[in-house]
């Protein structure tokens, strides 16, 4: 059993791509504020909905709110401004273009007095974020895996915490992009999803070194009897083939946690 220590990275699967990172006391929210609409994949449970908004539990103290793009399964601005009216985390990382919505949710915030990081293009190629000590945060801007995407701001995450590096790839177009930026860096754990674990594209990132890494999470997996599209299948077909493969996690359980 894994011993949690001040050091630990602690990760919790909310659902989706929802991941909640806990590091010497400091909690950050990875795409862990969405909705059931125009998606197919699992929602937050009516529980855990109310214990964001409440505060309660492992959801107290939330510092930190991070989006990779605004797609139902991973980001609402319309519910992130309903948290935003129950509580108030020292600030919010995503996208500068969207929607209506989005734009709104700038706003509230501004008028709330919470930092966003706004991120975009320029912003993210020469700055990191060290928001607490010890932690460092970069973003990455990237295609989206569906090509009918590729005009909505999608981006990776780079969190550091102490010497330890957690890459999440979200909906990486892992076909196209190389991580040209990351290569030769050592990573101790990438986040990424059934489709780029299965494909012989997203296999090649790791076997021809684009990304280097100790540890594979996978996750973005429906629940079970929530597998509309087979994603929850194909995550099953390559948990049980490679059923003594220590190097690879698979995170498919609400409330299921790893550590780093």
């Amino acid at each position: 059993m894994r011993v949690e220590t001040g050091e630990t990275v602690k990760a919790t699967l909310l659902a989706n791509a929802g991941v909640l990172l806990e590091y010497r006391g400091t909690r950050l929210l990875i795409d862990g504020i969405f909705d059931k609409k125009g998606h197919c994949f699992s929602n937050l449970s009516a529980e855990q909905w109310e214990g964001l908004k409440a505060g309660t539990g492992i959801f107290s103290g939330i510092d930190y709110l991070l989006f990779t793009h605004e797609h139902g399964d991973h980001f609402s601005p319309e519910r992130t401004m309903e948290y935003l009216g129950c509580q108030k985390p020292k600030a919010l990382f995503l996208p500068k273009e969207g929607s209506a919505a989005l734009r709104a949710l700038h706003k509230q915030a501004e008028s709330l007095k919470i930092p966003c990081v706004l991120l975009e293009e320029q912003l993210c190629r020469n700055t990191v974020f060290k928001p607490e000590e010890g932690t460092r945060i970069r973003a990455f801007q990237t295609r989206h895996l569906d090509k009918s995407f590729w005009d909505v701001p999608h981006f990776c995450y780079l969190l550091e915490f102490g010497g330890k590096k957690l890459f999440f790839t979200a909906d990486v177009d892992f076909t196209y992009e190389t991580f040209s930026a990351l290569q030769g860096v050592p990573l101790d754990a990438v986040f990424i999803n059934p489709l780029m674990r299965h494909s012989k594209e997203g296999r090649r990132v790791f076997s021809e070194g684009m990304l280097r890494t100790r540890l594979s999470v996978v996750y973005h997996i429906p629940f079970e009897g929530e597998d509309a599209m087979q994603v929850r299948g194909i995550a099953e077909r390559e948990r049980l083939s490679g059923e003594n493969d220590e190097a690879v996690i698979f995170l498919m359980e609400r409330g299921q946690t790893c550590f780093f």
